[in-house]
């Protein structure tokens, strides 16, 4: 264990000391006593009465994520780029030096989204933020995070599939609509806790394909595909979760540039979705407008990414060439003040402009918030919850901790500390591997066999010698950032290099049951596991975070019982046998190769779908007859009476107040004989329709986890709104479909509504 000693602390006193220093605009100087600082006023008052203040050189020296200082009014200088995808993170705007040395490293996201536990989410946000105030106060980092990425991960070879929830719209959406309040909500209700950038808005899964990079990539989108696929998770963290920041992406959507597209900014998110927040680029986006997707001209394209709705720059091209642009009067001066008002509406909301006695946030610490017993047990409860078993044949797992004496942990990945972080992480303050987790429970032998490239078999010697000699086997394989990652996007979904091999020489070797554990954010065909009989058990278990080893060990030994499912299709290799990764569609396309994508919409053999996922237990369910009796059914008139409230709304997803049709009951029963959570997910399945309309196989309309003693059972309860009886169509419009609709358990039909 990699540990930090902490030998430092804040106290109150020197709090308000250091929010002093930080130059306050409101604690004194030039802004007392203006609109700017009257608190009674709304933070956009106040913003419009700071712009009208300010000179042109002043206004420019702030359109970059580096905004300079305005001494003359008292505003220090801020830097916008924080990161937290899963706990604060290294960045321009975070320091990890005394007295802020580390912070909670929390599972990569797409492990934690297989845990479907929206409180989970929720409060992992919430410590975050919590973390992030003490790093601020510190003067250590900004209080602006660029967090969630919600993009899907549409094709399985996206080096940042990772960073995102999933391949599911509407879980990714639950997953915005949780965390960001959780970040951005707190114990004070005046000001915002730590603001959230809901990324990457949008059409951007790809890093470089062919000829074609992130930053010249023109997505060609339909508007079926829009409406159901691609805008659903953005509506949620945005409509749902009161995200305070959007980030536009590299990538032109239909030959519009996205931070030049006004649809997409002022049309759909600000005009539609009643956003109030400020929208920032991606790290040289209005650069690629110019130079790589050749938009418009070098002084135009400012222009054009202002008035399309983008507030802030990450770099530094607005800023340069803004003076002649503003001189040349190609961008006018509003479109300037504008962004400004955003960027500081969203600064006094966060209360940075406020006297610092009345901001209870200023009293959290690096000393006593961060890290804390409660953290620590939140980091593993969610790399225990990321866990997903997919395969236990004939129950040999959990390994007895009597019968087991001996235990052999092989693999690139079994003892992997900053493997389980991935990308955009901290400094955390320890990584449990694997091998020290599962040390805890049995004398281990370790060896690596190979490396995660894996391009040799010089290892593969000693590793079946440990497997031959011990009483059982865990074996740890999968990928790494040196394989997945931002800017690196895999071209084959195999196990990389001769990991394969690996495990067949160990499962041949092994005297007592193997166990192959996947650390892995993006799909990957592990088939070779699944089809030796030698292999006894799988376990998924993403990217777990600094106490990932504690819940694998945990898991195997059964001091925890597995729920996770996974958010990911995982497909066999020949899945992406030429399927271009530029081919934006989810639906299948015979002309471009593409069988379809996600569990939505590919019909084919994969090697486990989305949402897979066992237990050491066994879970019934059961309906309510009056499901069956018709009592449920839908006429079209109240069908398409919904579905044009929902439009009036623009909403992509259901929102928090969008009314139910009917109610989906359903009773899970624990009738195994271990304790143990399940994740219940509902899924709606379409009468049957021509293929060339392009409706999905089946799409999830809603989950909950539910723990449960054995023989215990419990009622769960699904109000369903009109976006679980309809589609979208062609003409990317929500329409009803006549028949019967399924709604099922997993594969258990729970209910058939006829919609007629």
């Amino acid at each position: 264990m990699f540990a930090v000693v902490v030998a430092s602390m804040l106290c109150l006193g020197q709090l308000v000391q250091l929010a002093e220093a930080q130059d306050r605009p409101c604690d004194k100087g030039p802004l007392v006593g203006t609109i700017a600082c009257d608190v009674h006023q709304t933070p956009e008052v106040r913003a419009v009465n700071i712009v009208a203040m300010l000179e042109t050189a002043e206004k420019i020296s702030l359109m970059d994520n580096a905004a300079l200082s305005v001494p003359r009014l008292g505003i220090g200088a801020y830097q916008w780029w924080s990161e937290a995808l899963h706990g604060v993170a290294n960045s321009p705007g975070v320091n990890f030096s005394a007295p802020t040395l580390y912070a909670t490293s929390f599972p990569q996201v797409i492990g934690t989204s297989a845990s479907f536990n929206k409180s989970l989410w929720h409060a992992i946000g919430s410590a975050i933020s919590t973390e992030a105030r003490a790093f601020n106060n510190a003067g250590h980092a900004g209080l602006t995070f660029w967090t969630p990425n919600i993009n899907l991960m549409r094709d399985p070879r996206w080096g940042r599939g990772h960073e995102t929830p999933g391949e599911d719209p509407f879980a990714t959406g639950i997953y915005a609509s949780s965390f960001v309040p959780g970040m951005q909500e707190g114990e004070d209700p005046h000001y915002v806790k730590a603001a959230t950038c809901c990324k990457h808005y949008y059409g951007y899964d790809m890093e470089a394909s062919g000829n074609k990079t992130r930053h010249d990539f023109d997505a060609l989108i339909s508007v079926q595909d829009e409406a159901d696929s691609y805008l659903p998770a953005f509506h949620s963290c945005v409509y749902n979760g009161k995200s305070l920041g959007i980030m536009c992406s590299y990538n032109a959507v239909n030959g519009v540039p996205s931070c030049a597209n006004a649809r997409i900014m002022n049309g759909i998110a600000r005009g539609q979705w009643n956003f109030s927040g400020y929208i920032t680029s991606d790290c040289g986006a209005v650069s690629d407008v110019f130079a790589n997707h050749q938009y418009t001209s070098a002084y135009q394209t400012v222009t054009d990414v202002l008035q399309a709705g983008m507030d802030t720059d990450c770099g530094n091209y607005v800023g340069h060439f803004l003076p002649y642009a503003l001189q040349n009067g190609t961008t006018p001066i509003d479109a300037v003040d504008d962004a400004l008002v955003h960027l500081f509406e969203v600064q006094i909301r966060l209360g940075m402009f406020d006297p610092a006695q009345n901001q209870s946030y200023l009293n959290l610490t690096w000393a006593s918030n961060v890290n804390t017993p409660a953290h620590q047990q939140l980091a593993l409860e969610a790399a225990q919850q990321s866990v997903v078993l997919l395969k236990n044949s004939g129950g040999v797992f959990p390994l007895s901790k009597s019968e087991v004496q001996s235990l052999a942990v092989i693999g690139p990945n079994a003892n992997a500390t900053s493997v389980m972080q991935a990308n955009y992480y901290g400094v955390a303050p320890y990584l449990v591997s694997p091998l020290e987790g599962l040390s805890k429970y049995v004398p281990t032998t370790y060896v690596e066999g190979c490396n995660v490239q894996c391009v040799n078999a010089n290892g593969f010697t000693a590793a079946a010698a440990a497997a031959a000699a011990a009483d059982a086997v865990v074996l740890v394989v999968g990928l790494s950032t040196a394989i997945e990652a931002e800017g690196l996007d895999r071209t084959s979904i195999d196990l990389p290099g001769q990991q394969k091999q690996l495990i067949q020489q160990v499962a041949a070797a092994a005297k007592g049951p193997v166990l192959c554990v996947v650390m892995a954010g993006g799909s990957v065909d592990f088939s070779v596991a699944r089809n030796l009989d030698a292999v006894q058990g799988i376990m998924w278990v993403g990217y777990p975070g600094q106490s990932g080893g504690d819940a694998i060990a945990q898991a195997v030994f059964g001091d925890i019982n597995p729920s996770g499912r996974l958010p990911h299709t995982q497909y066999v290799g020949k899945y992406i046998d030429n399927l271009s990764m530029l081919d934006m569609s989810w639906r299948p396309n015979s002309t471009s190769n593409n069988l379809g994508r996600s569990y939505r919409f590919f019909p084919g053999p994969v090697l486990y779908t989305y949402g897979a996922g066992l237990s050491y237990t066994t879970f019934s369910y059961t309906q309510p007859e009056s499901q069956a009796d018709g009592s449920m059914n839908q006429s079209t008139t109240a069908i398409n009476a919904a579905i044009a409230k929902a439009e009036s709304r623009f909403e992509y997803s259901p929102s928090a107040d969008t009314p139910a049709l009917f109610t989906l009951n359903a009773t899970v029963a624990n009738s195994g004989t271990r304790a143990g959570a399940v994740t219940v997910i509902v899924y709606a399945v379409p009468p049957p329709q021509r293929p060339e309309y392009g409706y999905p196989i089946k799409f999830n309309v809603g989950f909950e986890k539910v723990t449960l003693s054995p023989g215990q059972s419990v009622e769960v309860s699904f109000p369903l709104p009109v976006h679980a009886i309809s589609v979208i169509n062609l003409a990317g419009v929500r329409i009803p479909v006549t028949g019967t609709w399924q709604y099922m358990i997993g594969d258990e039909l729970v209910a058939n509504v006829t919609a007629q």
